[in-house]
């Protein structure tokens, strides 16, 4: 193949001799080249210096935001812990309480149980180790937070129930200013003097003292009964009532509703009795 080859002619001024070159074209093609590659580096030296300097800056920003969240991250798996103590600690005191209100089936229900992650957090793959550990905590949580307000809710119902029962057994004297007469079981029959058998206890007070509701009840039966004479039948629930007799006067109606401590009557000697009581 023939090389090509170029003649440079350069002019000087103020007459000196005129210089000529002769170069080929592969140099001339050469030369071009490296200019070219000069020209290139001194324009993307600087700048991938720069970007270097700006990569190196951002990897500072990210490891002084690294060690932000992993603090972050300590502080929040310290109050998990705090909180899954407390969240124990009620859970004991349910226990507790379940066993007091005697409501023993619902301690099945109170024990603690785990959560599986959520759909969402199941397909984070690439979270964290010991953020993914929180998201499972958490999820635990919330379901023994639920069960637990789930159990305090029933327990509160229980409790209503057994404070309904309590106010309906008997727990006071129909007559605190009195004391003890005969009492139930057999006896001599003060009218006949046979042995018989005495089907309540003896209350001896004055006249006119009020004669109190001893629970909660309702009034089954009030007025004249035979030796009983004046007197009222409270019904308490639970196939539980209470009589009292021989008032001087009766204060309650039939049907009516009465709370403990409520005024039911009187003490008086009607009906079949030789004294008041």
């Amino acid at each position: 193949m023939r090389t090509r080859f170029y003649t440079v002619l350069v002019v000087p001024h103020q007459g000196r001799r005129m210089k000529s070159f002769v170069v080929s074209r592969r140099f001339v093609l050469t030369m071009s080249a490296l200019v070219l590659l000069l020209g290139a580096g001194g324009v993307l030296v600087p700048r991938l210096w720069l970007t270097r300097q700006g990569q190196d800056e951002t990897i500072e920003a990210l490891r002084a935001r690294n060690g932000s969240l992993s603090t972050s991250l300590g502080e929040v798996n310290t109050q998990l812990v705090a909180l899954r103590d407390r969240m124990e600690f009620y859970e004991q005191e349910a226990r507790k309480l379940a066993l007091l209100a005697g409501l023993e089936p619902l301690l099945e229900s109170m024990q603690a149980t785990g959560g599986a992650l959520s759909a969402q957090q199941a397909l984070a793959g690439d979270v964290h180790p010991g953020v993914r550990g929180m998201l499972e905590e958490l999820e635990s949580l919330a379901v023994r937070e639920e069960r637990l307000t789930q159990n305090f809710a029933a327990l509160a119902a229980g409790y209503d129930r057994l404070e309904e029962d309590l106010a309906a057994i008997p727990s006071i004297s129909p007559v605190p200013t009195g004391y003890l007469g005969s009492s139930y079981g057999w006896r001599n029959d003060p009218f006949t003097g046979r042995r018989v058998f005495h089907q309540g206890q003896d209350l001896i007070a004055s006249s006119g003292t009020p004669v109190l509701a001893p629970a909660r009840g309702r009034v089954a039966k009030a007025g004249r009964v035979g030796g009983l004479g004046l007197s009222v039948t409270l019904g308490h629930g639970n196939g539980l009532s209470t009589r009292y007799g021989h008032m001087s006067r009766v204060a309650v109606r039939p049907g009516q509703q009465v709370g403990r401590g409520d005024v039911l009557g009187y003490v008086g000697s009607t009906g079949r009795s030789l004294g008041t009581h």
